[in-house]
């Protein structure tokens, strides 16, 4: 399901455009949840979007104003600009907008950039885990994890340069990842695209990190990665 929200400071132009996404998603069979706002303040204080659709030309807050904020506390929605004016169009770009459309909105125009953002989120959900920080879900994608682990009923989910905190289960996040993730530890799941080399206690991965490796799953890993390895046809 994609979660969208549309903040529009004319109620009939909120409606209308309200009406017409849902008119094309379910036309298309895309399950969706909406939200139409009137003010920005209203907007921030909600939840999180995967799209929203925001005016520039509102007050208090223009639409440019609301996405910095969003930007600024690592919202990461696609953001679509409604305005009537194409010189907000660079401005749009600063805050990384998907696209603007030009009112009165065209009708298949906004089909085009509504399947197109559907198309890029679904691809996404398949090849990122989704972790939720306060107010704020972020996508990291597979290739960029190197190894999570839990202490005390927090999941830390490691990159190179960054490690992201999340409440979670370890249980529940190891049935959505792929086969090239491996459960070396009760408290540890090590991305095999990262192992360098393993030996009996230790995994070691590229950035020189050391994981823990529990002796009851050892042979398990081992496997594990040899099939790994065959499948990239590194070995034969």
């Amino acid at each position: 399901m994609i979660r969208i929200a549309v903040c529009e400071d004319e109620q009939i132009l909120l409606e209308q455009l309200t009406d017409d996404i849902k008119s094309i998603l379910n036309k298309h069979s895309v399950m969706y949840s909406i939200k139409a706002y009137t003010n920005g303040n209203a907007l921030l204080a909600r939840g999180v979007f995967d799209i929203l659709f925001l005016d520039i030309a509102m007050k208090p807050l223009n639409g440019l104003e609301i996405a910095r904020k969003l930007r600024a506390r690592g919202d990461e929605s696609r953001l679509v600009f409604i305005t009537a004016h194409q010189r907000y169009a660079i401005d749009a770009y600063d805050v990384q907008a998907y696209h603007y459309l030009l009112k009165p909105v065209d009708i298949e125009k906004l089909e085009a950039v509504l399947l197109k953002l559907y198309s890029l989120l679904k691809e996404e959900c398949e090849h990122a885990v989704a972790i939720r920080q306060g107010t704020t879900v972020r996508r990291v994608p597979y290739e960029q994890i190197l190894y999570l682990e839990v202490m005390n009923r927090k999941i830390y989910l490691h990159k190179n340069e960054e490690t992201l905190p999340f409440y979670g289960k370890l249980d529940e996040i190891e049935t959505t990842l792929p086969d090239t993730f491996f459960r070396c530890h009760r408290s540890y799941i090590v991305n095999l695209d990262h192992v360098r080399y393993y030996k009996k206690e230790e995994v070691w991965l590229d950035n020189e990190t050391v994981v823990p490796l529990s002796r009851r799953r050892y042979q398990a890993f081992g496997l594990a990665f040899m099939y790994y390895l065959k499948n990239r046809g590194d070995v034969f």
